[in-house]
């Protein structure tokens, strides 16, 4: 039996280990989002950006789970939705930019903890004012999980002084009654 040249098995294995290192990369979905969540608040751009929770991004980008929480929740709104739709937004903030109010998008820094926990750093109120509250970013803690392969979202946990917030997802379930 010929054995196969140390080039072609190289190629075999970079070939097998491929899509796991694609699919290992649990920073990959929170940087989209994060970087589609700073083109709806740059003054900059004038074209409207789509949605981040957009029905492509929550079917790519998110957990079944989630995307199931959002749907529920997408039925309660906080306020009601337009004549003709049965649907309407689920939050009455950004709960990227973690309010109504927002600047830019700066130093946006996008780190892997381990263990499937993504976190992402930005300051989006320096436009505000000068001082510390100003200069605090806004973190995010990421919940990445794999399915079916692919390193989706499951949670996100806003963290407010220091401390981690309450689960979006289970907000969301909440308001959708689940």
């Amino acid at each position: 039996m010929k054995s196969l040249s140390p080039l072609i098995a190289l190629g075999i294995f970079l070939a097998s280990v491929a899509p796991l290192s694609a699919a290992s990369d649990v920073r990959a979905p929170v940087r989209e989002i994060i970087e589609a969540a700073a083109r709806g608040w740059d003054d900059k751009i004038d074209e409207p950006s789509e949605d981040v929770f957009s029905v492509d991004r929550l079917s790519r980008l998110f957990s079944r789970d989630f995307a199931q929480a959002f749907e529920a929740a997408s039925k309660n709104p906080p306020f009601d939705p337009p004549e003709g739709e049965t649907t309407g937004y689920p939050f009455d903030y950004d709960p990227i930019a973690q309010g109504q109010d927002g600047c830019p998008f700066e130093d946006i820094r996008i780190e892997d903890d381990g263990d499937g926990q993504v976190t992402a750093l930005f300051n989006n109120r320096r436009c505000f004012g000068e001082g510390a509250e100003y200069e605090a970013d806004t973190v995010l803690i990421f919940h990445v999980v794999d399915e079916t392969g692919r390193a989706v979202i499951d949670d996100i946990y806003p963290v407010v002084d220091g401390q981690s917030g309450s689960s979006i997802k289970e907000d969301l379930k909440a308001q959708g009654g689940l």
